[in-house]
């Protein structure tokens, strides 16, 4: 399985967001410079962060991104998700999924739930501390 380049950019965004909370938002133009991405491809991101209750985004001058929570309340399976779809990996795996009684169907929710359980046993502030560890 490989994740997109849109989940490594948006932990990245989130880690930057996370160094400056609650204080300071971060300018759009602040961010591309840091990410090295254009700014279409970073609003796409931030667009579906916003949307998933991640980070707020400001208009005008003085505007920019922000974290919407602590990160201590933002775990990186909520990041992934939210930029991999639900990381739904295969049909079997989504809630409204046709293949319930397949000889593989039991392997793909095990694998999906144990996924979801490392990414959702790590937060921002863990990664902004460096406590996240292989």
């Amino acid at each position: 399985m490989k994740l997109s380049s849109k989940t490594h950019y948006g932990l990245i965004a989130c880690h930057i967001l996370g160094k400056n909370y609650p204080d300071n938002q971060v300018s759009a133009s602040t961010l591309e410079s840091h990410m090295q991405v254009s700014g279409k491809y970073l609003e796409q991101i931030m667009r579906t962060l916003s949307k998933r209750g991640i980070v707020t985004a400001t208009r005008g001058a003085t505007g920019g991104y922000s974290l919407a929570k602590p990160p201590k309340d933002v775990s990186i399976g909520e990041i992934v998700r939210a930029l991999e779809n639900d990381m739904e990996i295969i049909e079997c795996v989504s809630s409204d999924g046709k293949c319930k009684c397949c000889p593989s169907a039991a392997v793909w929710r095990k694998l999906y739930s144990s996924i979801n359980a490392v990414l959702d046993g790590m937060n921002l502030e863990q990664m902004l501390n460096g406590e996240i560890r292989s």
